[in-house]
This record gives C-alpha cells, structure tokens and sequence, in this order.
C-alpha cells in the first residue's frame, strides 16, 4: 500500500471515531387534553375526561391536593364546549370527549377506537401530563355537610379519650368536595342534678359537655373526609358519672365564599357500654379494676 493510501485510511478512521451515532426516537406522546363545558345553568367546569365518560353523560376528573373529585353531567346540560380554548362545534362534543377520554394515574390516552384497539392508545408515565394547573381547577361549592362520629381510645391508658369524627362537605352533586373552613363541634348529654334545682324536667338537664373548633384544609380530605381527633377536656364521661351515657353530637362547617352548614348526629354513645363495668362500680365506688392504667382516677 503506498504512503497516499495508508493516509487516507488513517483519515477515515479517525473520522468514524468522531462520529456521533443517531438514534431514531418516536415522539413522546402529548399529553392528556383539558375540556371544558358551560352548563345551561352557566356554571362552567375544565378537567379531563374520564374513561366513564359514555353516551349517556360525561365525566370530568379533577385533582385538588391529594384528592381525585369525578363529577357526572348529563350531556343535555352541556350547551357549550372548548379544547384548550378552542371551540367545539355543538353536534361534536359528544364524539370530541369520547375521543379524549383518559384514565389515571398513568392515563391511557384512547383514541377514536375501542380500548385496545388500533395505534390510538398509548401510555404516560405517572406524573407526566397529567396535573391540572392550579387556575384552571373548578372549585365545586360546598352546599351540605354530614359526618361520622364514634367514641375512641388513642393512647396507653384503658379509658377512652374523645371523638373521631369524619366531616364530609357534600357539593350539589352529592360528592364529598374537600374544602377549606373552620369546624365547629359541640357535644351535647343529659346531666343528673338535684331534683330541687330542676324538678320541672325530674332532675335531667340537657348541658353542653364540650365544645371544638378545627380547621380543615383541602389537603386533610381522604376518601372518608377529613378525620378530626377531639379530646375530652374538663369533663370525662367515664370518671364523671352524673352525665347520661348518650350524647347528640352537632357540626358546624363554616366554608368562606360558599356559606355556613349545619348537621348532628343523636344518641352517639359517649360512655362505652359496660354491664361489669357498672356492677364493679355499684359494688366498690371503683370503675376501673386495680390492674387497670388510667391516665385519670375514678
């Protein structure tokens, strides 16, 4: 090989060594579409389309904090439709959702086909696409409020130690809708006192035992609602033995720029059922066995 040649290969090869391979990538695949619609009531909403989206009513999915809130609506309340702020001709906003239904976390984008079928699917990471910006979340309003409430023991002693209560706001729909307010709990029971001071009700009155209040926030909200702990405090049903065993627990949900919400619960048992109990007590003056860790004494 002549010199002229020997050249030209030590080029070519140092060439190639230089030389940045390139890989053909597909597109990362764009993320889920929002869709918003106005009602005829003029309320507007935007969220995703939920895959039980169907012919007889669209669902939208929104995520506030920690919470995923699916609210239905009936096609024949939609009266107008966007896509990213692009109108939707009103005869194809049926076939438009259909089309941009998702599910989550990790949303399958579906196509015009049946799940499964054709190269409209595909997946997304979780994580990737799938959050609503903050401005554009709908703030379903707040329009009753129920809860849950039961006696509970959460410490070392044997005795119980307050109310766990579960506060559920309740939007138009008849969905739980985490909010943020202010709770206030009142705990209401019988009291024995002296027939003389009361005779007219025979010496039962019907006293307020204790009183809460907590704020909530949307992030305290889980699939149950919003769990609050409310301890006993000066007064203990199970040591203070002239309040009735039952009580009437009420809730007030104070949820600014949606207005205030009431609702109670009666006959809550806020001294445990205890037949050996009440013998042990008629017998010795003692409600609590000597082996017993109380954290007060009876």
């Amino acid at each position: 090989m002549s010199a002229r040649s020997r050249l030209a290969a030590m080029v070519l090869l140092m060439s190639a060594a230089f030389v940045t391979p390139v890989w053909s990538q597909e597109p990362s695949p764009a993320p889920p579409k929002l869709l918003t619609v106005e009602l005829a009531s003029g309320r507007k909403f935007t969220g995703f389309v939920d895959a039980k989206t169907n012919d007889q009513r669209l669902v939208l999915r929104f995520t506030r904090g920690t919470a995923t809130l699916k609210r239905p609506i009936e096609w024949g309340r939609v009266v107008k439709a966007t896509v990213d702020g692009q109108a939707i001709e009103p005869g194809k906003v049926r076939e438009t959702a259909m089309a941009m239904r998702v599910e989550g976390p990790g949303f399958r984008v579906q196509g015009s086909g049946e799940r499964g079928q054709g190269t409209g699917d595909r997946e997304q990471e979780p994580g990737t696409g799938n959050q609503v910006p903050a401005e554009l979340l709908p703030a379903p309003h707040v329009t009753s409020v129920t809860f849950d409430a039961r006696l509970a023991n959460w410490d070392w002693d044997v005795e119980t130690d307050g109310l766990i209560l579960e506060i559920l706001p309740i939007s138009a729909d008849g969905y739980l809708t985490p909010t943020s307010g202010t709770a206030e709990i009142e705990l209401f029971a019988p009291q024995k006192r002296s027939f003389d001071l009361v005779p007219l009700s025979g010496g039962d009155t019907l006293e307020r035992v204790e009183r809460w209040t907590r704020v909530v926030n949307v992030a305290d909200f889980g699939v149950s609602g919003a769990r609050l702990k409310l301890p006993f405090g000066a007064v203990h049903p199970e040591f203070d033995l002239d309040w009735i065993g039952v009580g009437l627990v009420h809730v007030r949900l104070v949820v600014p720029g949606d207005g205030v919400f009431d609702d109670s619960l009666d006959g809550l048992r806020i001294r445990p059922y205890a037949p050996l109990r009440d013998r042990y007590e008629m017998q010795t003056g003692r409600r609590f066995l000597p082996t017993e860790r109380v954290g007060r004494h009876d």
